[in-house]
Parts: C-alpha cells; sequence; structure tokens
C-alpha cells in the first residue's frame, strides 16, 4: 500500500495509457474490421510517446517515479502466470501428426536459427537475439514479453524487438494473401503457412480469414500450436541462460534458472488444460492477463528513450524479415514433406 501510494502518478500514468490502447484498439476495429495492431503494441508505443515528448504532463501523473520499472517486472510476471490458463493441450488431439510435427520442428529449428543469425552474422546483443527469435518462432508480443521477464532484458531491448516484429508483421498481413494468388495453393496450405509465419495472432487472423473460413481456422490452429511451445521454450531458456557468464551447474540455487512465474505459468498451462476451471472464468482471466500486460507495456514504453530505438533498428527489421522468411520456408517444406 505504501507503494501505491507513493508511486500513485505514476501507477495512474500506466493505467491511462491502457485505457487509452483498449479505445485505439476498438476504432481500429470499427474502422478495419480486425485488429490489426495488438493493444500490448499500441500501449508501447503510446508509452515511449509519453516519455519522449519535452513538454511537460499534466501534474497528476508522474514519468519519473517507480511505478514504470514495477509494472514492466513485477506485474509482466503475474500476468504471465494468468497467461497459462488460456492455453489448452487439447488442441493436440484435434491437430493431427502433420501439424503437430509442422510446427514443433518449426518453432524450435526457426528460433535456433533466429537467435544465429542475429548473433553470429549480424552480431546483435544476446538478450535482443533471444527476444526477436522468440517473439518470431512462438507467438509475438506475448512471447516477448514473457521471456524478456526470464532472461532480464533491458526496457530499449523488448521495446525494439516488439516495435520492429510487429511493424514487419503487419507487412505480412498485407502482402501475404498475395501468395495465395500468385501460388497454385489450398486455402489449408495457405493456413499452414500463416499460421507458421505471421508474427502475431490477431494478424494471423487478419491474413488468414480474408482468404476464407478454412484458411482462416488453420491458420489460428497451427499459431496455437505455436503458442504450445512457449512454456517448453521458456523453461529451457530459464535454465541454460547464462546471465553475466554464470556457470548453470554452479551452486546457484535453481531457482536463479527457473524462475517463480515460468513454474506458475507451466502449473496454470496444466490446470487450463484440464478443465476444471469454467470456460467463462477462464475467459475472464484471459482477459484479466491482456489487461496486465497492456499495463506492462505501457511501463515498458515509459522506460524507453528515442535514440535506444534507433541503435541496431536495421539490423533487427533484417533479422524479423529473415525471420518471416524462414518461417514461410518451413511451412513450404512441410507441406511438401507431409503431402498437405
Amino acid at each position: 500500500m505504501k507503494f501505491i501510494l507513493e508511486n500513485k502518478k505514476g501507477l495512474f500514468l500506466c493505467i491511462t495509457i491502457s485505457i487509452v490502447s483498449y479505445i485505439f484498439q476498438y476504432i481500429e476495429t470499427l474502422i478495419f474490421n480486425s485488429k490489426i495492431f495488438d493493444v500490448l503494441i499500441i500501449s508501447l508505443l503510446i508509452g515511449i510517446l509519453v516519455k519522449n515528448i519535452p513538454k511537460n504532463i499534466p501534474s497528476f501523473f508522474s514519468r519519473e517515479d517507480k511505478a514504470p520499472k514495477f509494472v514492466s517486472k513485477n506485474l509482466l510476471e503475474f500476468a504471465v502466470i494468468l497467461l497459462g490458463f488460456n492455453i489448452n493441450f487439447s488442441i493436440l488431439k484435434e491437430s493431427g501428426i502433420s501439424l503437430i510435427s509442422i510446427s514443433v520442428i518449426s518453432v524450435f529449428f526457426g528460433m535456433l536459427l533466429i537467435f544465429l543469425l542475429c548473433r553470429t552474422i549480424l552480431r546483435l546483443d544476446k538478450t535482443v537475439s533471444i527476444l526477436v527469435a522468440t517473439g518470431n518462432s512462438i507467438c509475438g508480443n506475448s512471447a516477448i514479453a514473457a521471456m524478456a521477464s526470464v532472461i532480464k532484458s533491458p526496457s530499449n531491448h523488448v521495446a525494439s524487438a516488439i516495435s520492429f516484429s510487429a511493424a514487419i508483421g503487419l507487412i505480412q498481413v498485407i502482402f501475404l494473401p498475395i501468395l495465395f494468388t500468385v501460388m497454385s495453393i489450398t486455402e489449408f496450405q495457405y493456413g499452414v503457412v500463416a499460421g507458421l509465419s505471421v508474427y502475431a495472432v490477431p494478424q494471423v487472423v487478419a491474413a488468414s480469414f480474408v482468404i476464407g473460413n478454412e484458411a482462416g481456422l488453420i491458420a489460428t490452429q497451427v499459431k496455437l500450436l505455436r503458442v504450445l511451445m512457449l512454456g517448453p521454450l521458456i523453461l529451457m531458456v530459464g535454465l541454460f541462460y547464462k546471465k553475466d557468464n554464470a556457470d548453470v551447474f554452479s551452486n546457484n540455487k535453481i531457482s536463479t534458472y527457473i524462475p517463480w512465474f515460468v513454474v506458475g505459468f507451466i502449473l496454470a498451462s496444466i490446470i487450463g488444460s484440464v478443465e476444471i476451471i469454467p470456460e467463462s472464468l477462464i475467459n475472464i482471466i484471459n482477459n484479466v492477463s491482456k489487461i496486465l500486460f497492456s499495463i506492462s507495456m505501457a511501463g515498458i514504453g515509459l522506460t524507453v528513450a528515442f535514440k535506444d530505438l534507433k541503435v541496431s533498428a536495421l539490423k533487427i527489421s533484417f533479422a524479423v524479415l529473415f525471420s518471416s522468411v524462414l518461417m514461410i520456408g518451413f511451412a513450404t517444406v512441410g507441406i511438401i514433406l507431409f503431402n498437405l
């Protein structure tokens, strides 16, 4: 309570940015009949703008107290746990071995190759490389946010990974449907390509249902299979990621490498999958998680300066573009190998 009272202006600012972001998304849905920009990216961008405007902001707000750092870490970790309730492993029963195989292989090898490109060729920072690889091989903004908490990534790295990935994702939404008209592929095949390659879930929906209902349903299903990989991957990275050259097999506690909220996320995923919680309550938890993510993104934005985003902007954009092409390649090879 003392912390809230001392930092109420900063907390109010983060919450206000989140509310404004939802209003923007509502207007966006009315205009485009689709959520092109996720509320998380909107919150992040507004937070960055508010942080960097030279003029003073109203006195009932504050950009300088401890609230932005609190929500970008503590609140974000709690949001990650709640995200787990929305993951249901029952989709594995519905997908068939072909789609499961393509998704799992693409995610794991995609993340590895994207990370290697970022580190060895583009010479990007390790944390940025992990975030770009995670977001573009799994499920976009939420995956980056979850992984950022595991590897203790600086706010400017999170902002860069999300901003440039979302921008390339928007380009995919516009141009990927052209593949359907240029190439002789079925709606099912297009759904596999879109589900494996497009950055975020709302963008997958926008890029696939425009082709047809079958394409949209398959794309969404494949995307959700990618989302299922988030738990295993953040667990693996949390276990083996070396912070400041620390040895994972040293005397450090295991909690150093498997954060408490990762365990909470996995437990929540299991609970969500056994269906002991009513679907109506799961929907409420999912909405609360989304709101907390939005507030956290506002907090991250409020700690990022424009000059921090300029660093490695071109390299990150290239890495994201490469990621898109790579995942499309994985989808194409999978379609051929499994004769889909």
